[in-house]
């Protein structure tokens, strides 16, 4: 790893990735993206490599730009468009559309930092192509937001980080990671660049699946921050989340899931068209003209249309939300929206990456079809956020009245119906 002084990377100058004139253009370099990510994920000696070209091929198309303004480099992108570009990459890949999720969600905090050096640098790294990754959580402790990590000032006044993280998603790719750590006076964030002496990133995401996620550890030994990399929390300002805070990254993680359902059904297809043998008993040509096949095909489909249809809804929802101001009023409806797209796209893609072997029989387990990936993928990343609560919320919400919520911190100060603030 190269080592860089910290104040340089401010001074550092960047090419610009591909601009795009609107939104459809963009939709239409996720699809040229997704079809050349597709090409090199469908071979099975990928999944255990680091998604390099992968994510060059990200870089070189523009699409993680396209949520920066007109005048940083991007198109200001509706939530509608981001979380389709999202979807169609994991339609190809999971694991590198979860590297596309992660960044949007960080730049979404960078977009809000007040106008200052760090936000010009990363901004500037972003409109060439680069990405955001994220290290919050440790293991160890109770729950994944137990923070260990310390940090403390050294005898110039500098903070000194010493710690780990794991399931740092994409930060092993990524040119700027977000992390956080506990001091004496409570916790502060920061944002670190992957060229700064005394940041560790960790080859070890041994998942069986979603391994192009690079979701594994990030360690920081004597890592001396910069004042401007640090957050600290303001003094008198209690600290109470956003109850919105985390649809943000919810209704991205609902669009992998849609997209590897989609990817599973479309392969699905393929095989079905191309490879599978008639069953004795059917009395047919071709397996795709077997009713019984063609019958469980049209169960994915609605499934799919479902999970697809409400996700769709649920990022009109956001953009509304957004547009009105993120009204207060409409917390309870876009939660609502986007946790049952975050169901539903959790089903269906569960239900066809697994249920498809059914139809396309033994020999499309052989390794060289590569088409458990799908499964391998979906089970992995619907793991890290139970679905029971997603439904425990909103069952809560239309039998006891009580305002539903997002997971971790926003679920601790959750308001009881009678106080909503």
């Amino acid at each position: 790893m190269s080592v860089e002084p910290a104040n340089d990377l401010l001074d550092r100058e960047r090419p610009s990735a591909p601009r795009f004139t609107d939104e459809a253009a963009a939709i239409s370099a996720a699809h040229e993206a997704a079809a050349l990510i597709a090409a090199i994920s469908a071979d099975p000696a990928e999944r255990h490599r680091i998604p390099h070209e992968q994510a060059a091929i990200l870089e070189r198309s523009g699409i993680t730009t396209v949520a920066l303004s007109p005048e940083e480099g991007g198109i200001g992108a509706s939530v509608a468009t981001i979380v389709e570009i999202t979807r169609i990459i994991s339609a190809a890949d999971g694991g590198v559309g979860q590297l596309v999720q992660i960044h949007n969600m960080m730049l979404r905090g960078i977009l809000r930092r007040p106008d200052d050096a760090l936000r010009r640098r990363v901004i500037a790294d972003v409109a060439a192509g680069k990405r955001l990754g994220h290290a919050a959580a440790e293991v160890g402790g109770k729950h994944k937001f137990d923070i260990r990590t310390t940090a403390s000032r050294n005898a110039d006044g500098k903070w000194v980080v010493n710690g780990a993280k794991f399931y740092a998603t994409g930060s092993y790719l990524a040119e700027w990671i977000s992390s956080g750590a506990k001091t004496e006076d409570g916790q502060i964030g920061f944002l670190v660049h992957r060229d700064t002496p005394g940041l560790v990133l960790d080859d070890d995401w041994h998942s069986f699946g979603q391994r192009h996620s690079v979701s594994g550890g990030v360690r920081f030994v004597d890592l001396v921050l910069e004042d401007w990399q640090v957050n600290l929390p303001v003094a008198g300002v209690p600290q109470k989340p956003e109850r919105t805070g985390l649809t943000w990254a919810q209704i991205n993680h609902a669009a992998i899931d849609a997209g590897i359902a989609r990817g599973a059904f479309e392969a699905a297809i393929h095989y079905l068209n191309n490879n599978s043998n008639v069953w004795i008993d059917a009395e047919v040509e071709r397996a795709v003209q077997e009713p019984l096949i063609i019958k469980r095909i049209g169960d994915y489909a609605v499934a799919l249309r479902v999970a697809e249809s409400l996700l769709r809804d649920a990022a009109e929802l956001y953009d509304e939300y957004n547009a009105k101001g993120r009204p207060s009023e409409l917390d309870d409806e876009l939660i609502l929206a986007v946790a049952a797209a975050r169901v539903k796209t959790d089903e269906a893609a569960l239900l066809i990456s697994s249920d498809m072997f059914s139809l396309l029989g033994a020999s499309s387990s052989y390794r060289k079809f590569n088409l458990d990936r799908f499964w391998a993928d979906v089970r992995v990343h619907t793991t890290h956020d139970p679905i029971r609560w997603r439904l425990h919320h909103i069952g809560d919400y239309y039998l006891n009245g009580v305002p539903p919520h997002e997971y971790s911190a926003v679920a601790i100060r959750r308001p009881s119906p009678s106080n909503p603030d």
